[in-house]
């Protein structure tokens, strides 16, 4: 397969989904005018994501999100999306608050288009506290099958579990792509020694590393709502290796030409062959596969 150009944004976010929309588009217009096959926006980035920072505003922020969801693939502006990326001839992942069937049921959701339209979803799986007053969790790890290679998504928070990505692995997934709205920890250091920086940072290239794949992530980038946006939309390669980094400070696309098929060869050469997937002891693994009692108190 011949080299492909990434690209990954560093988003900055609103509440405004006319705005929201048209920096999408925009986007989306500029990674394909440079080669790109594949852009990557991050969590609920159609509609901003809807933080919970004061309990007390816990009706309002519910509201507003049923208010601004939109079903897929048959929204307005996920419509919008769809065709672009048929018209500009490229993949795009992008998130957004999924309205379910039901009055009022809400998912934390990121969809799969392509030149063809519509290939697929993906619910968020690992919510946090404060989101589980909002979204009901997803229950499966899809793997769509695309020109690319097979590509498996997940969101922020799921990104802190190694299952998720070893079953997506597990499952055929040559590319991991992460839409995320990962923020600063306050008060826990500056900048790059920000305890959510090298966290959200060391997930990316271990995750990657671990399952011998290429990696893309895109996050927020800046300040709004009272939460800051650390950034760092990046691609890593199968090695654990930092390909292209939009850091802290950067707005906009990042992009990186990959040899997908042989970074996954030079990854499984330098590996001994599949090893880290080949060499799994799953009958030894009792509490994960439920012979035995978790004993650690979540």
């Amino acid at each position: 397969m011949p080299k492909t150009i990434i690209a990954t944004c560093a988003f900055p976010g609103t509440y405004d989904v006319d705005k929201n929309l048209d920096l999408h588009l925009s986007y989306i217009k500029e990674a394909a005018s440079v080669g790109a096959s594949l852009v990557v926006f991050p969590e609920t980035s159609l509609q901003g994501y809807p933080a919970i920072l004061d309990f007390g505003k816990l009706e309002d922020v519910i509201t507003k999100a049923q208010r601004i969801a939109e079903s897929v693939p048959d929204g307005t502006s996920v419509q919008r999306l769809i065709t672009a990326a048929m018209k500009h001839n490229i993949h795009v992942v992008f998130g957004l608050i999924e309205a379910g069937k039901q009055p009022g049921m809400l998912y934390n959701t990121l969809v799969l288009a392509g030149p063809q339209g519509y290939i697929g979803s993906y619910r968020k799986v690992h919510l946090t506290l404060e989101e589980n007053y909002i979204f009901r969790p997803g229950d499966h790890w899809p793997v769509f099958d695309t020109p690319l290679g097979k590509v498996g998504l997940l969101i922020c928070y799921d990104k802190s579990w190694p299952e998720g990505c070893r079953e997506l692995t597990l499952s055929g997934a040559e590319l991991l792509v992460i839409g995320s709205a990962w923020d600063t920890n306050p008060g826990h250091g500056e900048r790059e020694n920000n305890s959510a920086v090298r966290r959200y940072d060391l997930y990316d290239r271990v995750r990657a590393l671990e399952n011998s794949r290429w990696l893309v992530s895109s996050n927020f980038v800046g300040e709004y709502d009272g939460s800051n946006f650390i950034g760092f939309s990046q691609i890593v390669d199968p090695l654990g290796g930092i390909v292209v980094s939009s850091g802290l400070d950067h707005i906009g696309i990042v992009t990186a030409e990959i040899d997908i098929c042989a970074g996954l060869a030079r990854a499984s050469a330098l590996y001994w062959g599949p090893r880290l997937i080949r060499d799994r002891r799953t009958d030894t693994y009792k509490v994960l596969n439920g012979s035995l009692p978790v004993v650690v108190d979540g």
